[in-house]
């Protein structure tokens, strides 16, 4: 009886062992099951975002510059990569007139500034800013009109008249008129060779020879020198080139305003009224 228990409980440990065989075939199930159940976890755990979570803006501080403005460009940042974003901006026909890096601040915003305008910058219209942040696929854009110059009123007698103008390594002081010697006095501030281009009305100043157009005698620092001009019905435009030590360029012409200004005009209309009155009164005292 007891060689008959000491069987049986041999022969349930005898079987206990062989369940607790594992072959080699189900040794590599297993690891394999493992492996596939811990990938997941270890790929979100990725120091280094997807760019698919990643996002940028890109915004400036206003919709409208002429040459020589500063554009404030910013925007924010989703993620911090510890790279700089990359700024492209482009003229109208996808030129790119100019290139740069930002670095995102500690707060995931950004900002720069760059200056309107320059020797690539040639054409007036919508220009696009795109910026790129650590991927070709993180990338922003947005637009701005550029107007290709700057106004700078006129006046003369209380009235103002604008020229318009767009400037290369320099910027202008000051515009005066000298009805006197019918010019314009051109004060600038040189900061190296440049160019001037400088359209007024007609109404301001002009250059005629028996009602015909002429030419304008332009001085650089009263030597004389010939720009390139551009007409139309209404204005003049001309294109002057100038070195980095010149101070004033004038632009004479033949008629500036007031051939009859304002005021003179009024004393002219109040003079005939006075004369057509007196006249008329005279006639009725006559016998």
């Amino acid at each position: 009886m007891k060689l008959l228990v000491k069987s049986e409980v041999l022969k349930y440990q005898i079987i206990k062992v062989e369940l607790l065989k594992i072959t080699p075939v189900h040794f590599i199930l297993i690891l394999s099951f493992i492996v596939i159940s811990c990938f997941p976890a270890f790929a979100q755990s990725s120091s280094h975002p997807s760019s698919s979570s990643l996002s940028i803006t890109v915004m400036t501080d206003k919709s409208s510059y002429s040459d020589g403005d500063k554009i404030i460009i910013s925007g924010i940042i989703k993620d911090q990569l510890n790279v700089p974003i990359s700024l492209a901006i482009k003229d109208p026909s996808e030129n790119v007139v100019l290139i740069g890096q930002i670095t995102p601040d500690s707060d995931n915003t950004y900002s720069a500034q760059v200056t309107a305008g320059g020797r690539l910058w040639t054409a007036a219209g919508t220009y696009e800013i795109d910026v790129t942040y650590g991927s070709k696929d993180v990338t922003a854009k947005t637009t701005f009109e550029f107007t290709g110059y700057h106004a700078y009123p006129i006046e003369i007698q209380g009235i103002d008249y604008d020229a318009t103008y767009v400037i290369t390594n320099g910027n202008i002081v000051s515009i005066k008129p000298n009805t006197d010697s019918k010019s314009l006095a051109v004060t600038i501030d040189s900061k190296g060779n440049g160019t001037i281009a400088i359209t007024f009305p007609r109404a301001l100043i002009d250059a005629k020879t028996n009602n015909q157009d002429s030419q304008f005698v332009v001085q650089e620092d009263g030597i004389v020198i010939t720009p390139e001009e551009s007409k139309s019905d209404t204005s003049r435009t001309l294109t002057i080139s100038f070195s980095s030590n010149t101070k004033q360029i004038e632009i004479i012409g033949t008629q500036i305003v007031p051939e009859f200004g304002p005021l003179a005009l009024v004393i002219l209309t109040v003079s005939v009224i006075l004369l057509l009155f007196y006249t008329k009164r005279q006639s009725f005292i006559a016998p």
